[in-house]
């Protein structure tokens, strides 16, 4: 996990469609991160989920995914 991000037990995205300016009713799509952190910079929003695995030799990784803040609808965060 990057170690300025807060780290978060869920995260919840409603991310705007593509075309959703022309559309009288927009749509939007939810995405769900869990064991995760989230960091806002410049414009992009970027989410950082921790991957453990049972696997003795096989350290622990962290994967990323990053959104165009004007993507972004709104999000909830839940605490630990």
């Amino acid at each position: 996990m990057s170690h300025t991000a807060p780290k978060f037990k869920k995260i919840i995205l409603i991310l705007k469609e593509d075309g959703w300016e022309e559309q009288s009713l927009p749509s939007t799509i939810k995405i769900i991160h869990e064991d995760c952190g989230m960091m806002i910079t410049g414009n992009y929003v970027v989410i950082t989920e921790d991957h453990r695995t049972n696997i003795i030799d096989q350290p622990p990784s962290v994967m990323g995914k990053v959104y165009k803040l004007n993507n972004v609808d709104s999000y909830k965060l839940f605490n630990n």
